[in-house]
């Protein structure tokens, strides 16, 4: 289980486990239409104990190697999964007619990262900082002359570089866009912003039509977006990246984000020149460049790093001529973080082989069920994902090269530590953590809700819910990557533990009862998506 960007990393070890101050269930939800579903109680009584405890125990065994992203312990993982899938006959669905979609991830550090303006030396996340995605290695570049061009924008009868020769120059501008002494904005001529607010990149683009070598962007807010980038460029930096070279630096010139005191020094006496030239232009009185004379040297000398992945996944067609062309996502990630040295094994039995054998176990029962002639009437995509723990890079891949069109994907359910029981529960384990449910659709709130009021009697606890959830588990896990596309999604999740990304996550300490009616649940639900007959709405106002 992993934070977006890699949040938990930074949190204290205390505030991993905190909970919300006030815990209060959702509110009622309306109920949908009635409809009627294929009985699936006989397949769900497939899923068993045992078999639950053969498949994990073999994830989680130390040939597995703890399974991490790129190494040899998560290809034989994969190997074993796309196994289970081809015993049960179900048809190739990833690249190349291959159970497998091959993920590629780029990671971006710097060798030497430095600004130097005259004598002075500025420091990388203390005086500015950089996106080194788009950045192209330059160990060392020199410049002798920076133009001041306003808010760096060419718009319709707005021109930041009416005049400005920038040919083989560096330009220097602001963040956002212009705003009159009313703050209203000088290009839609109300409060709203326009969409040059809104992608810097598209200031760094023009500025490279014009002939521009390089751009300072000035940022009045630039401790806070400090703080974003640090999370973003932090820890292990992993970026899904197209299957070739990686063509986004290119596409650029180098620019670097910068502070006002910064800035200052790069315009040195022309500084109040600037200030002046961005006054006339609130007030209406037109935009002239200043063009300022100095000497700056940048270092930005990169280290690239690629390693390759795979996401497994089974496909079962769904029966329904119409409705087989829409997609149910059943997930979990497999890969865990690997071996500390040579013989530290961290085996992630609960995080995720728990969740991994989950999905292997649904995928079993709904290929009966199709054999049965009685389901599912839209297809089903079981699909396990690596890159889990480097930051939800494989679910992300997926969905910026999905196999299965994302608007056809109605919705995610995702199994993430389904196998331990919590200290909040230790009287009563037959519970489970519900997240996510009620955040887009309400219906798929209330067909989880009766699929375990029917069939499974769990207690469902919905404290990490809560938007209020200082865990912030809501975004910690691959359904998260398809909700942020739209995508209604359901997360099952047991709670952390003391065993939580440690070596003593250990096959030993599941408790294989409660983990089959938290998978039993999980089927329960997604058999009842597949089979409705209508799509899950979007009810929910964001």
């Amino acid at each position: 289980m992993k934070l977006r960007f890699l949040l938990f990393l930074l949190l204290p070890a205390s505030l991993l486990l905190a909970q919300p101050d006030t815990i209060t269930p959702p509110p009622a939800k309306p109920a949908p239409m009635k409809y009627e579903v294929p009985d699936p109680v006989p397949f769900g009584e497939m899923i068993k104990a045992s078999d639950l405890q053969q498949l994990l125990f073999t994830l989680a065994s130390d040939s597995m190697q703890g399974r991490e992203t790129g190494e040899p312990g998560q290809r034989k993982a994969a190997d074993f999964i796309a196994a289970q899938f081809k015993a049960l006959g179900l048809p190739p669905a990833g690249d190349r007619n291959s159970y497998f979609q091959n993920i590629y991830l780029q990671n971006n550090s710097w060798k030497d990262i430095g600004l130097k303006v005259g004598t002075q030396e500025f420091k990388n996340r203390t005086d500015f900082y950089a996106f080194p995605n788009y950045i192209t290695d330059a160990p060392l570049t020199e410049l002798k002359e920076v133009v001041f061009v306003g808010y760096g924008i060419e718009d319709g009868k707005y021109n930041d570089y009416a005049k400005a020769d920038v040919e083989g120059k560096a330009v220097i501008f602001y963040d956002g866009e212009p705003m009159d002494n009313a703050n209203h904005s000088l290009l839609t001529g109300t409060d709203f912003r326009s969409s040059w607010s809104l992608d810097w990149k598209r200031k760094v683009l023009l500025a490279k039509q014009k002939g521009a070598t390089m751009v300072f962007i000035i940022d009045t807010r630039f401790e806070e977006n400090l703080k974003a980038n640090k999370k973003q460029t932090s820890t292990y930096g992993w970026t899904p990246v197209s299957s070739g070279p990686d063509k986004r630096a290119g596409q650029y010139i180098n620019s670097l984000f910068i502070s006002p005191a910064v800035a200052t020094a790069i315009l040195g006496a022309k500084a109040a020149k600037a200030e002046d030239a961005m006054a006339d232009l609130r007030s209406g009185d037109g935009f002239k460049s200043v063009k300022v004379k100095t000497k700056i040297e940048v270092r930005l000398d990169k280290e690239v790093k690629r390693l390759e992945g795979s996401n497994v996944m089974a496909y079962i067609e769904g029966s329904d001529s119409i409705l087989r062309k829409e997609f149910v996502l059943v997930t979990a990630h497999y890969d865990h973080l690997g071996i500390a040295d040579s013989t530290v094994i961290y085996h992630g039995a609960d995080d995720n082989a728990s969740g991994t054998s989950a999905v292997i176990a649904i995928a079993r029962s709904f290929t009966a069920a199709k054999k049965k002639g009685v389901g599912p009437k839209r297809s089903v995509v079981c699909m396990l994902v690596s890159g889990e723990e480097k930051g939800l890079l494989g679910s992300q891949f997926y969905t910026e090269f999905p196999i299965f069109p994302l608007d056809k994907t109605i919705v995610d359910i995702n199994i993430d530590m389904i196998g331990r029981v919590d200290d909040a529960h230790l009287k009563n384990p037959d519970y489970i953590y519900v997240i996510g449910s009620d955040r887009m659709s309400n219906e798929l709130h209330f067909i989880n809700e009766r699929a375990n009021s029917k069939y499974t009697k769990l207690d469902l606890d919905y404290k990490y819910n809560a938007k209020s959830d200082p865990n912030h588990f809501y975004e910690r896990s691959d359904h998260y990557n398809f909700a942020q596309k739209g995508i209604p999604a359901i997360f099952y999740f047991n709670g952390t533990h003391a065993d939580y990304h440690k070596p003593t996550d250990t096959a030993d300490k599941i408790n294989f009862e409660a983990m089959t009616k938290r998978t039993k649940l999980a089927f329960y639900t997604a058999w009842d998506a597949a089979n409705r007959p209508y799509k899950l709405p979007l009810d929910v106002k964001q």
